[in-house]
């Protein structure tokens, strides 16, 4: 994954364990992205992150509960620059029932 940076906007599928299913940025960086990267865990390939085990935490957090969705900030660094990311996670539904494997959609907005 690129840096987070000021105007990033990222969008994940990824399974209960952090594999990335599928990725796709924002159309303004699409032309910066080579191919998509997939089948990595999603919380080695972030750089910038000032606390990667804090959003880590907040994924199995919200994998173990029932909730539909949830949202949070982290804080990121670019350079000497901090930026704020929103974070936005809701469970991946097929025909009205949850998929059984556990997939999570997962949307990252730099500030």
């Amino acid at each position: 994954m690129k840096e987070i940076q000021k105007n990033t906007h990222w969008i994940f599928e990824l399974e209960d364990d952090g594999t990335v299913l599928h990725s796709s940025p924002h159309h303004r960086q699409a032309e910066e992205s080579s191919t998509t990267e997939v089948g990595y865990n999603f919380f080695d390939g972030l750089s910038g992150l000032d606390n990667v085990s804090d959003f880590e935490r907040h994924f199995k957090s919200f994998v173990r509960s029932r909730k539909a969705a949830e949202t949070f900030t982290v804080k990121c660094s670019s350079g000497s620059d901090a930026v704020d990311a929103k974070v936005i996670m809701t469970r991946a539904y097929q025909t009205g029932y949850c998929l059984p494997t556990g997939v999570v959609m997962l949307e990252i907005k730099g500030n």
